[in-house]
């Protein structure tokens, strides 16, 4: 199978279609471990192989998945969990509550220390009950728990004494989703057979690759000429597929945004007066709508396609001569188009990765219209690995999850936080965020969340730039594709892919 596979894989280009039989998805990025504990909310593969207690429907409700169902206490902090019966692991053994309890634990691992453990901190305990039905007790109220509980659940029986930081696992996976692994050929393909004991049914697709395509432009030149069936395309270069009669796309939703980030190490971007300047000074709408084509809007906050956004929120209208007044009062000086303060210019990096063309044309784009106003900004774009996020003057930075506002806010604005990229610290930022994630009441959430908004916006950490929409294309003879609401990177455009088929 695996020489099959191999050859069907090679054959792609070639050949104007892809088999029949097999699906062939492209994806932007490859993960550099199959494990949903080291996920950054963006890995495709995590779709096919695992599953979690929890998941989603196509409009965001969270359904029942390896639970079957719940109890919370009065209080909240206690929850029972009845798991599904039956269940197999993709090597035959039985999934039991075994799993979750030490899937939950290594979480928390603080030797471990991997990415999702930010979601799991309000756990205090887990205790099986019988071998499918589990207690979580809290430290506190966590409203977030049933979202964070949709992450994958890992095999006991495999990884048990193991480190799973650099254990075979992670490039062998084991799950209980709906697709096995087969095998991963770093930097071209992940491939996966069906799993015919999947406990929601068999998919209807036998095989399955991830041909990874990270260029925008050639995974649109593979869906057009039938070497991928399936891929999220840039709005520009949707264009060229919308006249085809074996292509459709679909307009997908998404939570995800762009933004520039100040790295607050730099003492020119901690300057509250730069970086409000810097947000006056840029033409959010004309970036919605002449650079995305309409697949997108202005943004102005993290989470502003979410439940907690606050509709009276302020934005920074576009405003360059506010921009200007704002530096002199600062003490800046214009010389030369340029303003200058104790002799120095006002000036600074802005990075991009080059893979990405959207980051690479906003980044111009800002240094364009920063120039208008007296700021040097230059525009660098550079590979991945060429340099550090958190150390370089500011980046073209994206995020946004559909999920509960808690999973893209805490991580990325909390102080000392993993994904706190630029070094930002704000206590009131702290306290709007921990208030929000350990608050029962929803309507106690939104108003901290509405504080939250408020405080960025009168201490900005980036510069909201526009959210974006996605366009799916796909060939003509795929079914069963449905629309639903993308985060970061369009994650989740696989989520219902037990149901895709081919003609």
């Amino acid at each position: 199978m695996f020489k099959l596979l191999l050859m069907l894989v090679c054959a792609l280009p070639l050949f104007a279609t892809t088999p029949k039989d097999t699906l062939v998805i492209g994806v932007e990025n490859e993960t550099a471990r199959i494990n949903p504990l080291f996920d950054e909310d963006h890995d495709s593969a995590l779709d096919f192989v695992f599953s979690g207690l929890t998941r989603f429907s196509p409009d965001m409700q969270i359904e029942p998945d390896l639970a079957t169902s719940w109890e919370v206490s009065p209080n909240g902090l206690s929850w029972v969990f009845h798991l599904r019966k039956g269940v197999l692991w993709h090597d035959g053994k039985p999934f039991s509550a075994q799993d979750v309890k030490f899937t939950l634990e290594q979480a928390q691992n603080l030797k471990l220390n991997a990415p999702a453990r930010a979601n799991f901190t309000a756990i205090q305990s887990v205790q099986v009950l019988d071998p499918y039905t589990l207690k979580i007790t809290l430290k506190a109220p966590f409203p977030p728990l049933l979202d964070v509980l949709s992450m994958g659940i890992l095999p006991k029986h495999l990884l048990e004494g193991k480190d799973l930081n650099t254990d075979s696992f992670n490039q062998h996976p084991i799950g209980t989703g709906p697709f096995k692994f087969v095998r991963w050929q770093k930097g071209t393909y992940i491939s996966f057979v069906a799993n015919d004991k999947f406990y929601r049914g068999a998919p209807k697709a036998k095989k399955v690759i991830l041909k990874i395509v990270p260029d925008f432009n050639v995974r649109t030149y593979e869906v057009k000429n039938g070497a991928i069936d399936v891929a999220l395309v840039e709005p520009n270069l949707a264009k060229s597929l919308e006249r085809d009669p074996h292509i459709k796309i679909l307009d997908m939703k998404s939570a995800d945004y762009r933004a520039l980030m100040f790295n607050f190490d730099n003492p020119l971007l901690k300057s509250l007066a730069v970086r409000l300047a810097i947000n006056y000074a840029i033409d959010r709408p004309l970036i919605a709508q002449k650079i995305l084509h309409g697949y997108g809007f202005v943004a102005n906050n993290p989470i502003q396609a979410s439940w907690a956004n606050d509709s009276h929120a302020q934005g920074y209208p576009y405003d360059p001569k506010k921009a200007r007044e704002i530096l002199k009062k600062d003490g800046w000086v214009l010389k030369d188009k340029v303003f200058y303060k104790n002799g120095k210019p006002l000036a600074f990096d802005i990075y991009a990765f080059n893979t990405d063309p959207l980051r690479v044309t906003l980044a111009n784009i800002l240094q364009s219209e920063l120039a208008q106003v007296g700021i040097k900004a230059t525009a660098i774009a550079k590979n991945h690995g060429a340099f550090e996020i958190s150390k370089v003057d500011s980046f073209i930075i994206g995020w946004g999850s559909p999920l509960d506002p808690d999973l893209q806010t805490y991580r990325i604005f909390g102080t000392k936080m993993e994904w706190n990229y630029n070094h930002y610290t704000d206590k009131a930022i702290d306290l709007a965020l921990n208030k929000a994630r350990t608050t029962n009441n929803q309507a106690s959430r939104k108003l901290w969340y509405a504080k939250f908004i408020q405080d960025l916006h009168d201490d900005p950490p980036f510069a909201f730039l526009v959210y974006l929409r996605y366009p799916l294309a796909y060939r003509s003879n795929i079914h069963g594709i449905k629309p639903t609401i993308l985060g970061h990177h369009g994650a989740r455009f696989t989520y219902n892919v037990a149901e895709w088929s081919k003609d």
